[in-house]
């Protein structure tokens, strides 16, 4: 039921997305609305995580691909907290959790080189992913 109601909410937009599919986001869940989220004080958007200095390393970010608990991504040698950006991502959650429990970098850059993942999800960032 939930990949026919995302499949019929998929329209193709002009833009600098053009071409690609984008989902209708929720009221409440524009791009400002996210902006505002993020540099509300409040409890970390990263989760528990943040406080440890240690590296994380691939074993422990493939432990975080959802769809239970925490959903963490590696961009750019970062790790992301990226369970709070889910429904804020204009091409659904079904294209973030390609990117869950890796390192999505090349991903990450085949649809977005022009943003900078480290502005975008700050407050989403759980540490430096291990060499």
């Amino acid at each position: 039921m939930a990949d026919n109601w995302e499949k019929s909410t998929l329209k193709i937009v002009k833009g600098a997305g053009a071409g690609r599919q984008q989902v209708a986001l929720k009221p409440g869940h524009s791009l400002l609305d996210w902006v505002k989220l993020k540099t509300t004080k409040g409890p970390s958007l990263a989760g528990q995580r943040r406080q440890d200095a240690r590296p994380i390393t691939q074993e422990e970010l493939a432990e975080h691909k959802g769809p239970e608990g925490e959903i963490w991504t590696a961009v750019r040698g970062f790790v992301f907290n990226i369970t709070p950006y889910m429904d804020f991502h204009p091409g659904g959650r079904a294209q973030l959790m390609k990117g869950a429990g890796r390192d999505a970098t090349k991903l990450f850059d085949k649809f977005h080189p022009w943003i900078n993942a480290a502005g975008m999800l700050d407050n989403c960032c759980v540490g430096r992913l291990a060499p």
